[in-house]
């Protein structure tokens, strides 16, 4: 089962680089919860489908971004997934890329959960030291 989860959460990243919210939504429990870290785009905990749809727009409003992800660590119904975030800000020559270390729950084949845990490389390494994991 949990390879499934790790498939779901490939699915549903792929989804977000590719703007596709449709597909996120069919991924999704309406129940979703998701928790930003304090730093991001869109920072805070949403709760329900439309909540999150709306901080996804967002995301993609402010970042012209996608995500790579270098390993997943399988934890049956926690699937957490260390990359690395890049893209523009549209409308700037600015640029970000930076680690990112974030957590999906999954039941019943759907994401219930999603928790970013870590953004950049100090926070990064800290949040995979408190998980006790490590690269």
């Amino acid at each position: 089962m949990s390879e499934e989860n790790v498939e779901i959460v490939r699915r549903a990243l792929d989804a977000w680089n590719r703007r596709d919210i449709d597909t996120l939504i069919a991924a999704a429990d309406p129940g979703l919860e998701y928790v930003n870290s304090p730093r991001a785009v869109e920072p805070g905990t949403r709760r329900g489908v439309a909540e999150v749809s709306a901080v996804w727009r967002a995301q993609w409003e402010t970042l012209d971004g996608r995500v790579e992800v270098d390993r997943f660590f399988d934890h049956g119904d926690e699937i957490i997934a260390l990359g690395r975030l890049s893209g523009g800000i549209p409308g700037s020559d600015a640029r970000i890329e930076d680690r990112v270390l974030g957590s999906w729950k999954v039941r019943n084949g759907k994401i219930i959960r999603f928790e970013a845990l870590g953004f950049g490389g100090t926070e990064v390494q800290a949040a995979l030291e408190a998980a006790g994991l490590s690269e």
